[in-house]
């Protein structure tokens, strides 16, 4: 039989997938999303939950699909996949945008001489932070340089804001970092800011859920949760069955806000869809929980009832 690894035309590869026991009802589309999509993301990144591991039915460990899989099967959970993705980058492109405001609000309230951002003492005093503080200040540092080149510049909107108004300040060059410089920038600063970030999203879910604490860590914890997974929702990468390699500490957490043990601190894709709600407004969340069901009940529609379990085990969503 021909390797895998060997070129194949998108006919060898659907007489591979049918020898394996995968049922191409469809040649013809089958063909089409070939060559849309390349083989080892689609079939590599979404056989497994089809795959036949029962040693009664597959004794020798082969590469067997359970019977009665067909290729739209592992499309529709390729696509529920995608769609997944497209849901959590909209939701958390908003939590990112509500971390840089608030840690941009916070610091230039309690800092307000322009360019505090750039002085090492108005960051935490702890010396195991003083590395990654001199990378955050100097990234601004350059950031701010950038107004100063008269050909062409990477962000051309900090130049613009600086001949407007000779200055650049922190709430506007935080929307030039990513999400994991934010993350450290909220690990470096002082005990006291941090503290008060983690109160304003407390009090945010307070005013809508009912009265919930946050401290400063479990906003680490969340941070280090999210960082990953929204870098996972903006690249083409299976999302649905990724999860940390450790568990994160937000068990105090789960039982304030009474959930069962593990929905945060597993790191899963069910984590993160909880934590989602400390970070939206209700009007968010809800929309968000019913286009997320929505997809959850068109992926079950579509394929068999044993992948699916396995599917949403995978994702954290039972145990």
């Amino acid at each position: 039989m021909r390797d895998v690894k060997d070129f194949a035309t998108h006919d060898e590869q659907l007489e591979i997938l049918e020898k394996r026991g995968l049922i191409v009802a469809d040649k013809a589309a089958a063909r089409r999303i070939l060559s849309r999509e390349n083989y080892y993301a689609l079939i590599d990144g979404y056989k497994e939950p089809f795959l036949e591991h029962d040693v009664k039915l597959n004794p020798y460990g082969l590469e067997r699909y359970q019977e009665g899989t067909d290729f739209s099967h592992i499309c529709a959970l390729h696509r529920f996949d995608r769609d997944l993705r497209m849901l959590l980058l909209n939701e958390l492109l908003k939590f990112e945008k509500n971390m840089k405001s608030k840690l941009a609000y916070r610091f230039s309230e309690k800092f307000k001489r322009a360019g505090s951002f750039l002085e090492t003492n108005n960051f935490s005093v702890d010396s195991q932070h003083h590395h990654e503080r001199d990378r955050i200040i100097s990234t601004l540092a350059n950031l701010i340089k950038s107004h100063k080149k008269r050909d062409k510049v990477r962000y051309p909107a900090i130049r613009e804001f600086y001949d407007k108004h000779k200055d650049v300040p922190l709430w506007v060059l935080v929307n030039f970092l990513s999400l994991g410089q934010i993350t450290h920038f909220y690990t470096v600063i002082d005990e006291g800011l941090r503290d008060q970030i983690a109160r304003d999203f407390a009090e945010e879910y307070s005013e809508q859920y009912g009265l919930m604490t946050l401290k400063a860590s479990e906003l680490d914890a969340i941070l280090r949760i999210v960082f990953p997974y929204r870098n996972k929702s903006a690249h083409e990468e299976v999302l649905y069955r990724y999860h940390l390699t450790h568990p994160v500490e937000l068990e105090t957490l789960e039982e304030r806000l009474e959930m069962n043990k593990g929905s945060l601190s597993e790191a899963t894709v069910f984590s993160l869809l909880s934590l989602v709600k400390l970070t939206l407004t209700k009007a968010d969340y809800d929309q968000f929980s019913l286009t997320l069901m929505q997809l959850i009940k068109r992926l079950e529609m579509s394929i068999q009832k044993r992948a699916f379990t396995k599917i949403m085990k995978d994702a954290g969503f039972s145990s």
